[in-house]
């Protein structure tokens, strides 16, 4: 069983909000012991968290998010995006994807891990790549066809 993670900030997101997924994603980080991110993480969550905000969570639960969030990310390996951004740059242009999401997947890959996320639309994309082994996400096809 694997004892190491890449998250992507949307998992971070999901465990400081009610979100449809923040069960599974609490889940499967209780299983791991180390668990890695990118530095541009913390900017991500924060931008997630304030799109978030409305009339039931308000700018108040978006800062106390925050704050949680910035104790569980204290926890992690924090890589630099510097660590990655050339091979993000080439994953990017090859699979057509932005490169903030070809991120987290070359640190996957860099480090030979799961990378854990919400995004559905990354796993589709690359699910038909070699890459799509290193993605975990809720209700991905567990095999390439």
């Amino acid at each position: 069983m694997a004892t190491d993670a890449v998250l992507d900030s949307s998992i971070v997101v999901a465990l400081v909000t009610q979100e449809e997924y923040s069960i599974w994603a609490s889940t499967k980080i209780q299983k791991l012991q180390n668990l890695h991110a990118l530095d541009l993480s913390f900017y991500e969550v924060a931008s997630a968290l304030q799109h978030k905000v409305s009339e039931n969570f308000t700018a108040k639960d978006a800062t106390a998010a925050f704050k949680q969030a910035k104790k569980i990310m204290s926890l992690f390996s924090i890589h630099p995006f510097s660590e990655v951004i050339t091979e993000s740059l080439r994953l990017a242009l090859e699979l057509k994807t932005s490169v903030y999401d070809a991120a987290f997947l070359a640190l996957a890959k860099s480090l030979d891990l799961q990378l854990l996320t919400l995004d559905q639309k990354l796993s589709k994309k690359i699910e038909q790549t070699d890459y799509f082994r290193l993605i975990e996400c809720p209700n991905k096809k567990s095999e390439q066809p």
